[in-house]
């Protein structure tokens, strides 16, 4: 028998052995999990199909391009054995096949640093990258203090950032101003090629997360001077290709680019490759802008090369304006630029004054400045895409030996970044989802139609069980529901129109309706009676035939239905005692309101006091004589035989009553 003692310790042997036995298990499933070195994924060509599991009969999620990197998660295995990796990028996590990834293995120490440094974990991806490619490179977290979506909106204002007009509808704003929505087209700004940049191309240019590979990364490297470098290899190798690379004639002589470039550089303090990314960001490859070509009419022999105040004003092209500031006499920064060479080295050190000197000391603080007691204010460019383009031409200038140095980058951090980068946006297509009029048909909208409003209401009476809604759009590629024939329900109805554009943005127009409630028909008071007799042309209760009558003896002779009565005395108060000739009978409704009214006869009781005797023969006898005369229902209770007159007959049938001979016919 093999006792088991309780508690006792596995000895190394077993433990070495329930561990690979965990690792057989995880390695038969096909899965296996990453704790330690960072494990750092970049795709090795484009197109790459990233799907929900390790295996080519998961669901695709998306595609990926040559270059992204991301975190490896697990590692897992398809039917075939083929190894698939589980990867988070910045902004997306699925499975890709091994045979798509360059896999690079990263100390966690650096990971750390970048933690201790101040860059959220969506940064560490691609920087992780970047030092394994770059180790001697320094990343400083800049952090601004500012709120994201304070930035966002601070630089979505019109007119702050643009974007060419030929960019997709999706880059392009149709804030108020931006947009024409009666003609579908965009206003321009600064010139009729350039129109307000949409906040989602803000975003995505200003977050830093989108550029931190080895092209775009140099948007953040600062652009001062460095004497202790020899820039003049690189800087040639950077501009081949544009008119940079070329030579001029000035004062009889040729002269270089590169020479001016580098004198500028010395100088005013600023980086050649700055400049010379600058140049080549404003006037093109082939530097055919007007503003450097010395023959504008007007301006001939004078050169802008920054395009510094080049904007449309005052009549004026921004070609036109730029020159008329290269022009002008005695001015600052060495004007008038009136050679090439005076040109870029007045740029230059208008650039050195006027932005490095404030603290915009890289590309993107140049664009975006987010920094300083004024931030939004004095940006180098209006062009959305600026600093990446131009980060983009410097990086050539710092070649494969250059790269080995330990650069320094300036990369801006905010408060209440999104989790996961901002994409650039990919829409077309019109964006017009704008209603030129909305309308029901016999109805009025309150408030009348404005096509910014989007909130409207009406009341329709209960007989109305449904109606038409029309609407018509501005844009004929737009598509409208929700119109047609509506059927109401008594209460609230919401009526919703949404107006599709042809990019699929939706804008829905509310019309709220509101049908009255059915009016509510009320039953009809009835009075009957078996008792008595009911004179309803004459408003008259007669045929009591037992008095003197009390009050709740009477009423038991009335039937009231759907309503109520009360007795009240002939000057109007409350009847409390008997029943006579005079008093009243009102009858109400259930919701109280006086539906009819009865004057109460007892024929021979001329008094109103509920019995016939010898008071009435004496107020009869003073009605005949003229001492008293009678009216109202007394004097009809006094015409005890009905003839329409009050005479010695009706004093002869009250006295046959009163002495039992012969009683009133009620």
């Amino acid at each position: 028998m093999i006792v088991r003692e309780k508690n006792k310790r596995w000895t190394g042997t077993q433990m070495l052995f329930v561990s690979l036995l965990l690792l057989i298990v995880l390695i038969g499933w096909g899965i296996c999990a990453y704790a330690q070195d960072q494990r750092i994924g970049t795709l090795n060509a484009s197109g790459v199909r990233m799907r929900s599991g390790p295996g080519t009969n998961y669901e695709i999620l998306g595609s990926l391009n040559e270059g992204e990197s991301g975190t490896i998660v697990e590692e897992g295995k398809d039917t075939s054995n083929m190894i698939w990796y589980r990867i988070r990028f910045m902004n997306k996590t699925g499975w890709v096949r091994s045979d798509f990834i360059d896999v690079r293995i990263i100390s966690q120490d650096f990971k750390k640093e970048l933690t201790a440094a101040g860059f959220p974990e969506s940064y560490h991806a691609s920087l992780l990258v970047l030092h394994d490619m770059y180790p001697n490179w320094k990343f400083q977290a800049q952090q601004t203090n500012l709120d994201w979506k304070d930035v966002i909106a601070a630089e979505s204002k019109l007119g702050v950032n643009l974007v060419h007009t030929n960019s997709i509808s999706s880059w392009k704003s149709i804030q108020n101003g931006a947009y024409n929505w009666q003609t579908g087209t965009w206003y321009g700004l600064d010139s009729s090629e350039w129109v307000a940049a949409s906040t989602e191309i803000i975003e995505h240019y200003m977050d830093p997360r989108n550029f931190l590979d080895e092209t775009y990364i140099f948007q953040f490297i600062k652009q001062s001077y460095d004497s202790s470098q020899d820039y003049r290899a690189n800087l040639t190798e950077m501009v081949k290709g544009t008119f940079l690379a070329g030579s001029f004639q000035e004062n009889g002589k040729d002269k270089t680019y590169v020479d001016s470039i580098l004198e500028a550089a010395q100088q005013s303090g600023v980086s050649p490759y700055t400049i010379a990314t600058m140049i080549i960001q404003e006037q093109g490859i082939n530097g055919t802008g007007g503003s450097i070509s010395g023959t504008e009419p007007g301006y001939e022999g004078y050169y802008n090369f920054f395009n510094v105040a080049a904007y449309a004003a005052n009549g004026l092209t921004p070609v036109q304006k730029g020159l008329l500031y290269a022009k002008t006499e005695n001015g600052s920064y060495g004007r008038p630029w009136n050679t090439r060479t005076k040109s870029i080295a007045g740029g230059a050190q208008y650039f050195a004054e006027g932005f490095i000197s404030r603290g915009q000391d890289t590309i993107y603080l140049k664009k975006f400045n987010v920094q300083g007691k004024n931030p939004y204010e004095h940006q180098y460019m209006t062009n959305v895409q600026g600093a990446a383009s131009e980060g983009k031409i410097l990086s050539k200038a710092y070649g494969a030996d250059t790269r080995k140095t330990a650069l320094e980058f300036k990369i801006p951090v905010y408060k209440n970044m999104p989790e996961t980068v901002c994409p650039k946006p990919t829409g077309n297509g019109s964006p017009n989802n704008m209603l030129q009029s909305l309308s029901i048909a016999g109805q009025s909208l309150t408030p009348t139609f404005d096509m910014y409003e989007t909130s409207y209401s009406v009341i329709v009476p209960h007989t109305v069980s449904n109606v038409t809604v029309s609407a018509k759009a501005y844009d004929t590629k737009a598509t409208i529901t929700g119109v047609g024939t509506v059927s109401l329900k008594t209460g609230s109805n919401a009526v919703k129109v949404n107006v599709k554009a042809q990019s699929g943005s939706i804008r829905t127009y509310t019309i709220t309706i509101i049908r009255s409630e059915a009016p509510v028909t009320k039953p009809e008071v009835s009075v009957t009676s078996t008792a008595y007799k009911l004179d309803n042309s004459g408003k008259r209760i007669t045929g009591i035939k037992t008095f003197p009558i009390t009050t709740a003896e009477f009423e038991k002779g009335l039937s009231v239905k759907n309503g109520s009565m009360k007795l009240f005395k002939e000057d109007g108060t409350k009847l409390t005692g008997n029943v006579g000739t005079g008093c009243r009978v009102k009858i109400y409704d259930t919701d109280g309101a006086l539906k009819k009214t009865y004057d109460i006869v007892i024929y021979g009781d001329a008094t109103g006091d509920g019995r016939v005797n010898a008071q009435d023969l004496l107020t009869i006898q003073k009605n005949n004589i003229k001492i008293s005369v009678l009216s109202g229902a007394k004097a009809i209770a006094a015409d005890v035989n009905r003839d329409g007159r009050v005479n010695a007959q009706d004093l002869l049938l009250v006295q046959k009553n009163n002495i039992k001979i012969k009683p009133i016919e009620q």
